[in-house]
């Protein structure tokens, strides 16, 4: 879909590195960095003195592992590293993740990987979850991976991750990989990253900023105060806010009804009627704000300007496929409530 404001760019580093440790982008020879302590504690859950004394030989043991790969001995310090995530540890599954990604002492081996950041995430590693996202989404297969990365920054994101904030905020804000664009929620996500400091953010937010109205940066920011409770849909946020061109909107939800076929004749099908003697500009503002209005109710519905056949000139608007007058009724009440005229129409028979 093409927006009245301009896409952004990426930022290269986080798009390329997968969001790890900006250090390991730069590696160029087998060496294992050494990660902060807070960094590694934060992805840990609270335990009792004698689990945390059990956790911090084991951090200790992963610590001298990485050391036996920076000494050359890449074999030892990885079977060393297995034999650690096996009995719980995340971190050295995170480890064993990011040498099979990066090659560090043996040959990058991307699936391998994945398999490794997968073992940590289901351990509770918020950095590794973070990677498995950035990698399915960046390097994956289809739309299986982006759902998977999509889900896991969202999950992140309520949790208060700027970085899932920051890289789901462009997604929206880009509509890529087939993800339709939703800016208002977009401009929410990244500047509540930016108000954490996380850079990507801090020099994106001036820019989307600059493209939204008044109305619709407010309307992102109480979107952003209230994330944790109102969470995400597949419904752009306020899309009447951003954009007049109601044919790009029509068309992506079009798009997005996958198998359902639109009726060729609307007299076959129970359907919704609303408008009934409007210009055609007009009639096509107001498609546009229902469709992107999700408490109208339609937006699971297929819909289409006809002309007015008592009024040579003049268009009406008709939504539908619907399956039964119980469902017509349901629809046009949630129309009604939103301020639009709608009458329930039933199949005329033959």
């Amino acid at each position: 879909m093409q927006w009245p404001f301009l896409g952004l760019r990426w930022d290269h580093a986080v798009r390329r590195c997968c969001g790890a440790v900006v250090a390991l982008c730069m590696l160029v020879m087998p060496v294992i960095p050494a990660f902060s302590q807070d960094a590694d504690e934060a992805d840990t859950p609270q335990t009792s003195s004698t689990d945390a004394n059990s956790r911090t030989m084991l951090e200790d043991e992963v610590e001298d592992a990485l050391e036996l790969i920076r000494e050359g001995q890449p074999e030892t310090g990885t079977e060393m590293l297995r034999r650690l995530g096996e009995l719980g540890n995340a971190n050295a599954f995170f480890h064993l993740a990011e040498i099979n990604r990066l090659g560090a002492g043996k040959e990058a081996t991307e699936p391998v990987a994945l398999m490794y950041y997968r073992f940590a995430a289901r351990l509770g590693h918020t950095r590794a979850s973070l990677s498995l996202a950035n990698l399915l989404f960046f390097e994956g297969n289809g739309e299986g991976d982006v759902n998977e990365a999509i889900e896991i920054w969202q999950q992140y994101a309520l949790e208060g991750e700027p970085e899932a904030m920051y890289l789901l905020g462009m997604v929206y804000w880009n509509g890529e990989n087939g993800i339709l664009p939703d800016p208002v929620r977009a401009y929410g996500l990244v500047w509540r990253a930016s108000q954490l400091e996380y850079a990507p953010a801090v020099t994106a937010e001036p820019e989307m900023q600059s493209q939204l109205s008044d109305e619709a940066r407010e309307t992102a920011l109480a979107y952003a105060a209230t994330m944790r409770t109102k969470g995400f849909d597949n419904k752009p946020l306020a899309l009447e806010l951003v954009t007049d061109d109601a044919s790009a909107i029509i068309k992506s939800y079009e798009e997005s009804k996958g198998d359902k076929v639109k009726p060729e004749d609307w007299n076959t099908v129970w359907h919704l009627e609303v408008g009934f003697a409007m210009s055609r500009e007009e009639i096509e503002r107001v498609q546009a704000r229902i469709m992107a209005n999700e408490k109208t109710d339609v937006q699971d519905l297929f819909s289409e300007v006809v002309e007015n056949a008592n009024r040579p000139g003049m268009f009406r608007l008709v939504f539908g496929p619907v399956e039964s007058m119980q469902r017509a009724v349901k629809h046009c009440v949630a129309l009604k409530r939103a301020g639009h005229d709608c009458f329930a129409k039933p199949p005329v028979e033959e």
